[in-house]
């Protein structure tokens, strides 16, 4: 899950939120502003209930961020390079460089979000109790504290991506000595958590509480889907460890000149090579950016004439960069779906290299077939 809006930086982790999180701080605000603070303390004007209500969602999501901070710490003093934290939809994720290197390190950074939560709640307890003068603020707090404890329980759920789920997998990779095989277990139990979500939803759409059933079924389904990219994921970041960038890449790299028209590109440059994405530099040799040919081909034939490349290209400082060092597995968890979007290689300031999925697919398929020892 990347960040659609940066928030900015605090212990030197960037933070920010997916577009999803308008969804629930609005469904927060109206709720807490419309249904629970006015049938529990009554008398205020609307607008004031409105602007509590906003404060409690803000409140909401300070708490997940107190959630996740405390996975992103924990993981960084156990060795694991944090690329940032990102709210959405579902409360909020860290995104982990790497993988713990033992299954106590994994449960320790996966058991501080729930103890996180809970202390969350106690404190807003508290506070809940030492100001029932102010039949709102207390109302507030006293809502805060049963949302800390519910987000503490329902991420004790052995299922990924839940920390329940992590736990359980720490848990049985102790015992088996593979964490391979403790996330497949571990994703094995998951699977009948979400199914019975799921047929929960189902139940909850016959007795005809629609809104309810489909927000459990699809929770339920976003389980059932999250444990098996995490299987998935986990196969192969094992096939890929220790295998290195400059095992995959592709080299030498073509560069071409950001002054050129789409149509020269297409009809002089691109019939003389087999690649399908090409780096772009202007008068002086400095990258500027990077073209893919499949988004070129697309273009509408009056624009291939008029634009230049550096006008359709994708900005350099948009595209993640890696070195030929870096172990394929930890290059895939760091940057994720933007493999998608080509990894230039560089070595000493020097581009030496483009990674691509077909580049990543071809090495997991030699090291699948011919075994660990294969590079």
């Amino acid at each position: 899950m990347t960040s659609s809006i940066r928030l900015g930086r605090l212990f030197g982790i960037e933070v920010g939120f997916n577009w999803s999180l308008i969804f629930i701080f609005a469904l927060v605000t109206w709720t807490l502003a419309v249904d629970l603070l006015p049938a529990d303390a009554p008398g205020y004007a609307a607008g004031v209930y409105w602007v509590v209500g906003a404060v409690g969602g803000v409140l909401f999501y300070v708490c997940l961020l107190a959630h996740e901070f405390s996975h992103a710490l924990v993981a960084r003093a156990h060795g694991v390079k944090v690329a940032g934290i990102t709210l959405w939809l579902f409360g909020g994720v860290s995104r982990l460089e790497g993988e713990p290197a033992s299954a106590r390190a994994e449960a320790l950074i996966a058991g501080v979000g729930p103890l996180t939560s809970f202390g969350v709640a106690a404190v807003a307890l508290v506070i809940a109790l030492a100001t029932q003068g102010s039949a709102l603020i207390s109302d507030l707090l006293s809502w805060l504290t049963f949302v800390n404890v519910m987000l503490g329980l329902f991420n004790l759920v052995p299922a990924f991506p839940l920390d329940g789920g992590r736990l359980l997998s720490s848990l049985l990779w102790w015992r088996s000595g593979s964490r391979q095989r403790g996330v497949h277990n571990a994703v094995r139990v998951g699977r009948v958590f979400a199914y019975l979500m799921i047929a929960a939803g189902a139940l909850e759409l016959f007795l005809g509480q629609v809104a309810s059933g489909i927000w459990i079924a699809f929770i339920g389904w976003f389980l059932l889907s999250a444990g098996a990219s995490e299987e998935a994921g986990s196969t192969i970041r094992t096939f890929l460890r220790s295998v290195p960038v400059s095992a995959a890449m592709t080299s030498p790299v073509v560069t071409i000149p950001d002054w050129v028209t789409v149509q020269t590109f297409l009809e002089s440059v691109a019939p003389n090579h087999s690649f399908t994405t090409y780096p772009v530099h202007d008068a002086s040799g400095r990258l500027t950016g990077v073209v893919r040919l499949s988004d070129l081909v697309r273009m509408p034939a009056p624009e291939r004439a008029e634009k230049h490349l550096k006008d359709v290209a994708r900005p350099i400082d948009a595209v993640p960069t890696t070195n030929p060092r870096e172990d394929l597995s930890a290059l895939i968890q760091r940057i994720g779906a933007d493999l998608e979007q080509r990894v230039l290689v560089f070595d000493g300031g020097a581009l030496v290299g483009i990674v691509s999925p077909a580049d990543v697919a071809r090495v997991l398929t030699v090291r699948q077939t011919l075994g660990p020892r294969a590079f």
